[in-house]
Parts: C-alpha cells; sequence; structure tokens
C-alpha cells in the first residue's frame, strides 16, 4: 500500500507546482470551484428577472383579455336585447297591420370590393397617375321601409336616399251625364315617383317625375336645399311656390277633398324654377318662406323674361305654451306674389275638379268647365295675388279656411297695347273629423289605429274621416266686356261644395268618396243644347302612397 499513496501524492503535487512557477499574484485567485458558482448565480438573477418581466406582461394579458370578454358579452346583451325589442315590435305591427320597420344592415364596403386578381395591373405612367388619382371610400349602407318609404342610409346617417311612390286613379261620374267635353269614366290625375334624400347633412335634394291625366311624364320638382341653419335654409331649382296655404303647406297625397279650393285650383302658382330662402324663427313659431320665381303658367319651359317675387308666413303663437293646448296647432298667415307676364300666354280654362298645366283632350274630358277663353285671349301685362289663411288641427278635427285675391291683366290679338284688368277672389272654408279616434296636429301621413288589412290577420275598420267644404270663386265682369270670354256660354262667378268621407285602410292606402256641386251664377254650356246652373259630380279616388 505505501508505494501507492507515494504515487498519489506525486500525482496531486502536478498542478500545485504549475501554479507556482508562474509566480505568486498580488491578490489570491479565487479556486476553480468557486468561478463557475458565481457565474451561475448571475445567470440564475437574470433568469429570475426575465421571469418576473413574463409573468407581469401575461399577467395585463390576462387583465386585457377578461376586460375585452365583458366589453363583447355587454354588446352581445345589448344586441339581443335589441333584436328582442325590434321583434316584439314586429309582432305588433303584425297584430296592428303595419309593415315592420328595419330590413336588415345591407353589406359593408369590403364585401363589395374586388379582388386583386379582378383588376389589371398598371405600370409605369398609369400606375402614377392611378395613384395621383384621389380614392373615395365607399360606405356600407343600411336600408329601411317606413314612414318615409324605401330608404338607403349610410351608418352615419350622412348620405340617404329614398324613394316613393304616388299613385292616384279616379272614378268620375257627372250629372248630367251627357256634358260636352267633360265625360264620366276613369283617369289618372296623378303617378309620381319621387327621389329624395341627403348629401351630408348640408344639402338635402329631391327630384321627381309625374305622369299626369295628359299621359305624359315630366319632371315635377328638382331641387337642392342647402342646410344652413333651421333658421336660414336656401333652395334652388324646380319647387313648389310658396303662395297660398292651400298650395305650400301640404302635398296633394294629404288632401282632406280629393282636389284644392277653387281659387288655387285655378290661379296658384304651382311648381317653377326659382330661388328660395325659408326657415323656422322664434323656437318654430314662425314659418316663412321668400325667393324669385320663373312665373310661368303651364308647361315646363319658361317663356317668360321676367320673374316673381313670392313671400309667406305661418305663424303657430301657442305652439310652446301649456296654458292652452287645445290651441297648440293653431295657424294662421299671409302670402303674396307680385310679378310681371312680358310674353303674352294662353291662359287655361277655369275647372271645377283637375289640377292640370295642360288643355289637352284628356284634360278637358276629366273637368267641368265654367269658363273658356276666347282663343285671341292672351295674359300679358303685371300680376298680383294676396292671401290669407287659418288653419287649427286638434284631437281628430282639421279646420281650413283661405282667402285670396289677384289682379291679372290681358289683352287680344290685334290690340298688343291695349291691357284689360281683371280681378278675382276666391275663398274657401274646410272641415274634418276623424270618427275613428285617431289625432291629427296636421296634414301628413294617417296611421290607423286598427287598419284593416286581412293579409296581416288585421280586421279593424280603418280610419274614417268626414269631411265638408265650401268654396267660392268670382272674377271681374271686364272678363265679358273685354270680349275675352263669352257671356252666353260662361259664368265669371260659382259656389262649390265637397261632401264626402275619406277611408284610410293602412298607412298607405286611402279611398277618397266625395260627392261635389257646383252652383253657377249664371248659367252654363254644358253641351251645347244644354244649358244649367247647377252640376254634380260623384267622385271615388282610390290612392296609394308610400
Amino acid at each position: 500500500m505505501k508505494p501507492r499513496a507515494i504515487l498519489t501524492l506525486a500525482a496531486l503535487s502536478i498542478p500545485v507546482g504549475g501554479v507556482a512557477a508562474d509566480g505568486p499574484p498580488t491578490d489570491p485567485a479565487p479556486s476553480r470551484a468557486e468561478a463557475p458558482a458565481g457565474s451561475l448565480d448571475a445567470r440564475f438573477r437574470d433568469l429570475e428577472s426575465m421571469n418576473r418581466a413574463i409573468l407581469e406582461r401575461l399577467d395585463r394579458s390576462e387583465r386585457d383579455r377578461r376586460a375585452a370578454d365583458e366589453r363583447y358579452r355587454s354588446l352581445e346583451s345589448k344586441y339581443e336585447e335589441l333584436r328582442d325589442r325590434l321583434e316584439r315590435q314586429d309582432g305588433r305591427n303584425a297584430d296592428e297591420g303595419s309593415p315592420a320597420t328595419d330590413l336588415e344592415p345591407l353589406l359593408g364596403s369590403e364585401g363589395f370590393r374586388d379582388s386583386p386578381s379582378d383588376h389589371d395591373e398598371s405600370t409605369g405612367d398609369q400606375a402614377d397617375e392611378a395613384s395621383d388619382r384621389p380614392t373615395f371610400p365607399e360606405l356600407p349602407l343600411r336600408a329601411a321601409f317606413g314612414e318615409e318609404g324605401v330608404a338607403l342610409r349610410s351608418f352615419d346617417d350622412e348620405y340617404q336616399l329614398r324613394f316613393r311612390i304616388l299613385d292616384q286613379t279616379d272614378f268620375k261620374l257627372f250629372s248630367p251625364g251627357d256634358q260636352i267635353p267633360a265625360s264620366s269614366g276613369l283617369y289618372i290625375p296623378r303617378v309620381r315617383i319621387y327621389f329624395e334624400g341627403r348629401l351630408t347633412r348640408l344639402f338635402d335634394y329631391e327630384v321627381s317625375i309625374q305622369r299626369s291625366v295628359e299621359g305624359v311624364w315630366d319632371l315635377l320638382d328638382g331641387n337642392v336645399d342647402v342646410n344652413i341653419d333651421p333658421r336660414f335654409r336656401i333652395r334652388f331649382g324646380r319647387t313648389l311656390v310658396p303662395y297660398s296655404y292651400d298650395w305650400y303647406d301640404h302635398l296633394e297625397q294629404y288632401f282632406i277633398t280629393p282636389e284644392r279650393s277653387l281659387f288655387p285650383l285655378n290661379f296658384g302658382l304651382s311648381r317653377s324654377a326659382g330661388l328660395m330662402a325659408h326657415g323656422l324663427l322664434f323656437d318654430d313659431r314662425m314659418e316663412y318662406a321668400v325667393g324669385g320665381f320663373d312665373g310661368h303658367l303651364t308647361g315646363l319651359a319658361d317663356e317668360n323674361t321676367t320673374r316673381d317675387a313670392v313671400s309667406y308666413l305661418n305663424f303657430k303663437p301657442f305652439l310652446k305654451t301649456e296654458r292652452f293646448p287645445l290651441l297648440r296647432d293653431f295657424n294662421f298667415g299671409f302670402s303674396g306674389y307680385l310679378g310681371e307676364q312680358v310674353v303674352p300666354q294662353r291662359p287655361l280654362p277655369l275647372r271645377t275638379s283637375l289640377q292640370s298645366s295642360e288643355n289637352d283632350e284628356a284634360a278637358r274630358r276629366a273637368t267641368s268647365l265654367f269658363l273658356d277663353f276666347e282663343e285671341d285671349a292672351y295674359l300679358s301685362g303685371d300680376h298680383s295675388a294676396i292671401a290669407a289663411h287659418l288653419a287649427w288641427y286638434v284631437g281628430g278635427m282639421s279646420f281650413e279656411a283661405e282667402w285670396q285675391g289677384s289682379r291679372d291683366h290681358y289683352t287680344r290679338s290685334g290690340m298688343p297695347f291695349r291691357l284689360f284688368s281683371v280681378p278675382a277672389t276666391g275663398s274657401h272654408i274646410t272641415l274634418a273629423y276623424f270618427l275613428t279616434g285617431e289625432k291629427v296636429r296636421d296634414r301628413s301621413r294617417v296611421d290607423p289605429l286598427r287598419p284593416f288589412d286581412p293579409t296581416r290577420n288585421s280586421w279593424g275598420p280603418g280610419a274614417v274621416e268626414l269631411f265638408a267644404r265650401f268654396s267660392e270663386l268670382r272674377l271681374s265682369d271686364e272678363v265679358f266686356r273685354a270680349g275675352l270670354a263669352d257671356r252666353e256660354k260662361w259664368t265669371n262667378g260659382l259656389a262649390l261644395t265637397d261632401i264626402g268621407l275619406n277611408w284610410y285602410l293602412t298607412s298607405y292606402l286611402k279611398i277618397y268618396l266625395d260627392w261635389q256641386r257646383s252652383y253657377y251664377d249664371s248659367p252654363v254650356e254644358l253641351n251645347p243644347h244644354l244649358h244649367s246652373r247647377i252640376n254634380d259630380l260623384f267622385w271615388i279616388r282610390g290612392q296609394l302612397y308610400y
């Protein structure tokens, strides 16, 4: 055993001697076992620091995920609640016979974009030119059907397009039945297609076309409304002229009687091209409109070289008061125009039951005439008119009254420098009341409380409105003295009564039933062998509007 021990000691002495041969260090060096131990501790501490950072990030990510989950569940809950409300509303609409309100949203813009493979690759100048062109983002749309017709809107309501349709069909039975040219039968007084909408909240637009009784499609309205402020708006284009409450306040589809009263029917300015400022003032208590228009009376072409100045005021003094709730929708106001007819123009015959800007055979057959001008009579020179109106809507009652007065100048062929002044006055009083409980605040869409729509299992009576109207019109006797019309055939004064009812089956379907009687101041030629002071019309009108 002693020799093995000696060899072992000799082996251990070799590294010691090697270290000693290099010379002793100034500072004692750590042993080989101590150096790896310090390095491992540092690495361990680095790993611990990295682990803590990773754990903190994971913790933050988990908190963010939980917050996102909470937001998603909240949105999902609100969505489910909204869907349930819409389903309940649709159920109630089905019971009441009204259609559902909103349709499903349309696809977003990304659903309509072409894939890259659908585009031709451009190179060089074409690519540079394409990159310089401005791009307009495609907007997702939502669709709806309701009070505004069929509508397409962007989700922020900045862009809108609405479609509406008005279709009216008349059955007229004249008594006596052998009148010439008036003839009993079916007529289409109006078919209209409306395109309305918005191009940002600053601009509203309207374009509509109409087929009248003469069977020709023409432009009805085409205008742009600049919504600077509810108190001051600018409209330009072809639009309703703000003269007469009967013309300017509500459209034909909302009439109490099938057509307007005698004066606005025959002397209203109807629609013209022009520029108009309008708005609501004093907390919506006053509506105003003032503008300049082309002043033509018939057709679409403007053959006049001057313009008419037109103004309109309507007041609702009790609109915001709580002391007089029954007078909240009481209206009164004034309107008028002043202009000049430079280019002579043939006047239209005066009618009892048709609004038309033409004088063709179809228009003459659809109404009784009480004054037709001679072939050589023309409108020329100054013309002016004023009007004052009252209107009151409370509960189920509608009351409207208006007085109008005008002065037109006429001439005859061969006498271009001689003008004949012919004043005219007219008035009407209209009263209507809903028997079925519907309430009104103006003349607008009526939603029956119990619609009649068997296809939706709704067997209610609809809305039933009784009405009565008295209307009159008088022209100066100068119309006969000047030879503008034949006193032996026509009259320059008459009164008109309308008695009937309106049946609103649903919010979109309406039937007028009207008995109209004319009382002429002097006998009128109904045919070459018959003159009469009385004329009757039994009138049924069916209307679709949405």
